[in-house]
């Protein structure tokens, strides 16, 4: 079994005279410190230069019971820690839970996009405003907690959405389900099965009855939809932008507006290559696409390669102006609560419902990707995105004529 014991190291004597108290853990043969606030004078120790007894009983028994206690508790498990282990389980148990804390140090490590940190955080900052705290524990999260936060993300944060009424279930669920992702990955940090150190003990998400969405809109245009947003005069250079960058998403077979932004600037001669940033770093293939560019898209990659990143310094402000200028346009053309999404999901429908292409056909232009090991032995043939959206801009040009 482990030993606790209080003790000074002789050769870290301070300038003033004092040592710096520490708590000893010894197993198997090896040896770790744990630091305390506790100073000892040279009073306080014997001629062997150890901490007396009468110094140990007055400012160190009830903390070394405490810890012998926790070790006596672990049982078998304890026995089978190294010392640095219980070291380790120590500094866990007094260390301070914070929610917000956690979150800025583990975005800091987060490999992911980063359009879904911006989503994270500002899902934790409706949080704190909610708390109206630069802190929270995450043991204080109940039940109650989160049904009082989801009543909160009803009241709407800009002026311009007052006018529109409380906030949409799909927005609220999207913060609920951001908060959880954050909360249970400070659980799998924090907690430790194998030694039975458990410091989140709490799960409200289980028990939380989440908001209900209703089941997406139809987010389809017709083709005369798609030509009438690309043939609309506008006079509002935002709204220009908007329309542009909308049709060149759907030309290159429903590209993101994130990955227009993260790779227009880039050389492109023939063909438009990029990493689908949603998806980047968790797929084995880094979600490589490449897209060839029809002529209906040559003039958008001049026109935009170098003046989108004058006006938008980020993807956050240039996705704000495309949802209102869209949401205006669509007003214009009679068409409802229009987005940017419309063309990825128009583009997708017809691949399939009018030309036909298989749904595996149809994925491979959307850059989906399944995990099934047939789709890791079978290499990327560029020529069926190729041929998925020329069918697809085949269609718009017939129209055209």
């Amino acid at each position: 079994m482990a030993s606790i014991s209080a003790t000074i190291l002789k050769h870290h004597k301070k300038q003033n005279g004092t040592w710096g108290v520490k708590i000893r853990i010894s197993q198997k043969g090896s040896s770790v410190y744990l630091d305390t606030s506790i100073v000892a004078n040279k009073e306080d120790l014997d001629t062997k230069l150890r901490l007396k007894k009468i110094f140990i009983d007055r400012f160190l028994s009830i903390e070394l019971n405490r810890m012998r206690e926790e070790v006596n508790a672990l049982g078998v498990k304890g026995e089978v820690m190294t010392a640095v282990q219980l070291k380790q389980y120590f500094e866990r148990n007094d260390e301070v839970l914070d929610l917000f804390a956690f979150f800025k140090e583990w975005k800091n490590r987060y490999q992911g996009s980063a359009g879904t940190i911006l989503k994270l955080s500002d899902s934790m900052k409706r949080l704190k405003e909610f708390v109206k705290a630069d802190s929270l524990s995450p043991l204080d999260l109940n039940v109650k907690f989160l049904q009082e936060f989801q009543i909160f993300l009803r009241i709407p944060i800009r002026k311009d959405a007052i006018a529109r009424g409380s906030r949409s279930n799909q927005t609220i669920l999207t913060t609920i389900n951001n908060v959880m992702t954050i909360f249970n990955a400070m659980k799998d940090q924090y907690n430790d099965e194998d030694t039975g150190q458990i410091k989140i003990p709490n799960d409200p998400f289980r028990k939380l009855v989440k908001v209900k969405v209703k089941p997406s809109e139809n987010r389809n245009l017709s083709l005369e939809q798609i030509k009438s947003i690309r043939d609309i005069e506008l006079n509002i250079e935002a709204d220009v932008i908007a329309r542009d960058l909308f049709m060149f998403s759907f030309y290159m077979c429903g590209i993101n507006a994130a990955d227009i932004f993260n790779s227009l600037g880039k050389k492109h001669v023939v063909r438009f290559n990029y990493n689908r940033s949603k998806t980047e770093n968790k797929r084995s293939d880094n979600a490589f696409m490449s897209v060839k560019i029809p002529d209906e898209a040559k003039n958008y990659i001049i026109k935009y390669s170098e003046s989108l990143f004058r006006r938008y310094k980020t993807i956050k402000s240039l996705n704000n102006r495309l949802s209102n200028s869209l949401r205006d346009i669509g007003e214009l053309l009679g068409i409802e609560r229009l987005t940017f999404y419309h063309a990825r999901h128009t583009f997708a429908s017809l691949a399939r419902n009018e030309c036909r292409f298989s749904k595996d056909d149809v994925a491979a232009a959307l850059n989906h990707s399944s995990n099934t090991i047939t789709d890791v032995y079978i290499a990327k043939d560029w020529q069926i995105v190729d041929d998925v959206q020329e069918g697809v801009l085949a269609l718009l040009r017939e129209k055209s004529i």
